[in-house]
């Protein structure tokens, strides 16, 4: 039998992390626009929540995600720095990769398709650059627990942030 250098459960984790996601290539070629979480808010036309992100630089332009009860719950907790006496899922996430040697480099809200936004988490896992899909709800969530910078594609940007009351656009 093999002998592995690391503990079962970074083993276990390692594997689980590379089949969610892929390796980062060398060419990342997105125009990639540097955002912050303006506030969570409830949209009066639906009383849904929305995680509102506003550009860091530039045009000051604002993407509005609909988002879920517990997933704006944990992104406002993390936006006051709250910590909760039992983990909920995305500091339990954020406790996993860090005590398994991981960091959370950075979030980005990749694509908008079918009314519905995608994300990645870039993650670093014993010295390797790891990209693994996520909700952009929980992204940013544990984003905001990792103090990690939150990016948005410009073409996602460009297309969200035209506002449309009658079809929201959603983080499913």
């Amino acid at each position: 039998m093999p002998v592995c250098p690391l503990p079962e459960a970074r083993r276990v984790l390692a594997v689980s992390v590379l089949l969610a996601g892929c390796l980062l290539g060398e060419s990342d070629t997105r125009d990639l626009r540097s955002v912050e979480v303006s506030r969570v808010a409830l949209d009066p036309a639906t009383r849904a929540p929305v995680v509102i992100l506003r550009e860091s630089d530039g045009l000051q332009r604002e993407l509005p995600i609909w988002i879920g009860v517990y997933e704006a719950r944990s992104i406002a907790l993390g936006l006051e720095g709250v910590e909760v006496p039992r983990p909920n899922p995305h500091d339990l996430m954020h406790d996993m990769i860090e005590e398994l040697g991981g960091e959370l480099q950075r979030v980005i809200v990749t694509e908008l398709r079918d009314s519905i936004y995608y994300a990645v988490m870039e993650l670093l896992v014993d010295g390797r650059k790891i990209e693994v899909d996520a909700r952009p709800s929980d992204a940013i969530a544990v984003a905001l627990r990792f103090s990690a910078p939150i990016f948005v594609d410009e073409r996602v940007l460009v297309r969200g942030s035209k506002h449309d009351e009658e079809n929201p656009r959603k983080d499913v």
